[in-house]
């Protein structure tokens, strides 16, 4: 599973490329999705993503300092809807990290 470190109060800009098993881009036309994270049983993040790049399978979202306000180890998912399908494209392991600063 990948691993992603999130700062809390950062605003990152993430960049998914949604892959077929095969390595290849799933043309992301018409789907909604989003990117949740969860730290044990509790929602702590949940975002609608920018498709920005259909054919090539690319999505993105900017969180905001609320969204990264958290401190531990979750679970993070990207998920797709479309037409009353629901998809989960992958998850990623996510460390939510506490900012020296703040």
């Amino acid at each position: 599973m990948k691993r992603l470190m999130l700062y809390r109060g950062d605003t990152p800009t993430l960049e998914f490329t949604v892959k077929d098993l095969e390595g290849q881009p799933i043309d992301l036309t018409e789907w909604q999705v989003f990117f949740a994270v969860k730290i044990g049983e509790t929602t702590v993040l949940e975002r609608e993503c920018e498709v920005w790049n259909p054919p090539e399978g690319k999505a993105r979202v900017t969180l905001t300092a609320s969204d990264t306000d958290a401190i531990g180890v979750g679970v993070g998912e990207l998920e797709g809807r479309k037409n009353g399908e629901v998809r989960t494209f992958g998850q990623i392991l996510v460390m939510f990290l506490e900012d020296v600063r703040k």
